[in-house]
């Protein structure tokens, strides 16, 4: 279990950061969020949910020997010091928010529809040339995870890297709120949670939401110049802006002459009139547009060219959601961690590219796309169409993958669709052979890393 760590806070510091009322005193030095893992001075914090209220475990992380506790429960009292407060999950972030603040180094919030990690990992490559840089681990970019990471700072962070994810309005106003970062990036505005924000211009705008208090502490954004969306809001911000690019000509940031290779891609980094040759240990255009937004992050915070580049060659596939690797004869492109109609057409994109000799697409469905859920599948089926040989299809809207695919052109013959990953990783065990590609992707909730795994161990 993991032992979160602080610089020492006292319990009345707390207090006052999270608006709550302090009863005892007390000396922080970690927190926990979980009672069975209380390292020593500890501040447990019990969060509720929608099936679980954590205040029900206070007694055993005060029996593991918690020095203070956060609570909701204000008719409570507690053997130890406590934090009484509103709700605990707020009391999280404004916690997460008012450390933040002790500490005056550079702070990079990353959002956007596709590429937030990688743009994530590449960022965090680039500014470790020239700077201790913390970021978000894994995949806690959510109005837990990231104050959790907010909280990992310490006297030794030069810089840090927050990736803000997003379900619903409110969420990355939230995360901004607490990691107050000087630079905000967007990769892109895409149709992610479409069905809970209504339209791209829902998404643009609670993207957005990443900027707030940027003026006020004189920070600046990075922004995609290719999408019209945030292009043509370009006279209405009223803090500096950075933009990045590969079709718009008037961006800050551009690359050039992109060239896919055997180890990824290579392309020339142009800004302030200059060119650089830079290399990616990562396919597909659209991991040069992360490219980018990493080096605008980079040339902002002072370093120079060279350790840009150092730092964009460092990062590989095993640092992002993505990985392409050989498994017993077969090239298999593993990007399992969640997708959207325009993660998808990016990845077939690339996966199109890689040499092979036939390849299969092993796609689940996309959830989270509301009305739009047809036309983004179809849309899929076509771009597979376009990248693949064989089309494995599994989860909602399969049909309409397969009618996308057949109006692409792909045989009826070449399309499959199946009910569960045991039977579809039996017929893709009979179908492919060494020497092809395999491409799985599809939403968090289709699994399926578990087809890719049943592919190779039955």
């Amino acid at each position: 279990m993991e032992v979160h760590t602080l610089e020492k806070t006292t319990l009345q510091e707390i207090a006052g950061w999270v608006s709550g009322t302090a009863a005892g005193e007390a000396v922080i030095t970690s927190f926990s969020t979980d009672s069975r893992a209380i390292p020593e001075r500890c501040l447990f914090i019990p969060l509720v949910g929608d099936r679980f209220d954590a205040h029900r475990f206070i007694p055993q992380a005060i029996e593991n020997g918690a020095a203070a506790v956060l609570s909701h429960r204000k008719e409570e009292t507690y053997p130890v010091p406590a934090v009484y407060v509103e709700d605990t999950a707020q009391a999280l972030l404004d916690l997460a928010g008012g450390y933040r603040a002790q500490f005056p180094c550079p702070v990079i919030a990353i959002t956007g529809s596709v590429g937030k990690t990688t743009t994530k990992e590449l960022t965090a490559a680039v500014l470790s040339e020239g700077f201790r840089t913390l970021k978000t681990p894994e995949n806690k970019n959510n109005t837990i995870g990231m104050p959790q990471a907010a909280l990992r700072m310490d006297a030794g962070t030069e810089a840090a890297v927050f990736e803000m994810g997003m379900n619903h309005f409110g969420e990355i106003s939230k995360m901004a709120a607490c990691g107050q970062p000087d630079i905000a990036v967007i990769t892109n505005i895409g149709t992610s949670h479409i069905g809970n924000l209504g339209s791209r211009e829902g998404i643009c705008r609670a993207k957005l939401e990443i900027t707030e208090g940027l003026a006020e502490r004189g920070g600046c954004a990075v922004l995609n110049a290719d999408e019209p969306l945030l292009w043509d809001k370009r006279d209405s911000f009223n803090f500096p802006v950075f933009w990045f690019g590969l079709e718009n000509r008037q961006a800050d940031f551009r690359a050039e002459q992109v060239r896919e290779t055997d180890s990824g891609i290579d392309f020339d980094l142009c800004w302030k009139l200059a060119r650089y040759p830079a290399h990616l240990n990562l396919p597909g255009r659209h991991n040069v547009m992360n490219a980018l937004a990493a080096a605008a992050a980079g040339s902002i915070v002072g370093l120079d060219p060279e350790q840009i580049i150092s730092g964009l060659a460092k990062t590989g596939g095993d640092d992002t959601h993505a990985r392409v690797y050989m498994r017993s004869g077969y090239h298999i492109y593993e990007d399992v961690y969640n997708a959207s109609p325009d993660a998808m057409l990016a990845v077939l994109e690339a996966f199109g590219k890689r040499p092979a000799e036939r390849r299969f697409a092993v796609l689940g469905g996309m959830l989270e796309l509301g009305e739009h859920a047809r036309e983004g599948h179809f849309q899929t089926g076509l771009a597979a169409a376009m990248a693949a040989d064989f089309l494995f299809l599994y989860g909602p809207n399969a049909e309409d993958t397969r009618d996308g695919a057949l109006s692409g052109g792909m045989p009826a013959e070449s399309i499959h669709i199946f009910e569960s990953h045991e039977l579809l990783a039996a017929a893709l065990r009979e179908a492919a052979r060494p020497g092809d590609a395999l491409l799985f992707k599809g939403s968090h909730a289709m699994d399926m890393g578990h087809a890719l795994q049943l592919f190779f161990t039955e």
